[in-house]
């Protein structure tokens, strides 16, 4: 009697470990979560932004694209760049604009964002002006507690200049 109680107990342990080994895998694994994001750039320094009207528009683009990622699933960030030469004087400057999600500063033109965004050379015959503001795009993606992945960031529009910044800002600020 014993015997036959030890091999049915044995039976059952096989056939739950065959169920759960043989299981379809989608049951059991959730698809990874992707996130799209609208990511603008503002660039500038302390002499275009306050006397050019730049903070009001810095300040009316970031409602106008908040609006838009939102309605199109996606989230906004916006990252302030100055090209202040000190980090408390690039401070102080993104600070007339209320808050970004990211900052860099100090460094002036050496500044890793600076680099990052305008390029590694500035001379009169390249179009480096500032102020800019630089519209990019890129996925997240959320595979598990300890998945994350990040594509490249993808550039979708530039906005070089007090005047062109302005004019796309008033006509809506409307993304590609």
């Amino acid at each position: 009697m014993r015997r036959l109680r030890v091999v049915a107990g044995a039976g059952l342990i096989v056939g739950l470990l065959t169920a759960v080994a043989f299981a379809p895998a989608a049951t059991s694994a959730t698809a990874p979560a992707v996130r799209h994001e609208v990511i603008a750039v503002y660039l500038g320094a302390r002499g275009t932004d306050e006397q050019s009207g730049m903070v009001q528009a810095v300040k009316d683009m970031r409602d106008l694209l908040t609006k838009q990622a939102v309605s199109t699933n996606r989230r906004f960030i916006l990252r302030g760049v100055s090209l202040e030469p000190t980090v408390e004087e690039g401070l102080q400057d993104l600070s007339l604009f209320g808050k970004f999600d990211e900052v860099s500063v100090g460094g002036n033109w050496t500044n890793s964002a600076v680099v990052r965004y305008i390029g590694t050379r500035f001379d009169s015959a390249q179009a480096s002006g500032i102020p800019q503001v630089v519209l990019l795009e890129r996925d997240v993606t959320e595979g598990g507690p300890s998945s994350l992945t990040v594509s490249p960031e993808r550039e979708i529009a530039r906005y070089v200049g007090t005047r062109d910044i302005d004019t796309w800002v008033r006509r809506g600020a409307p993304l590609p």
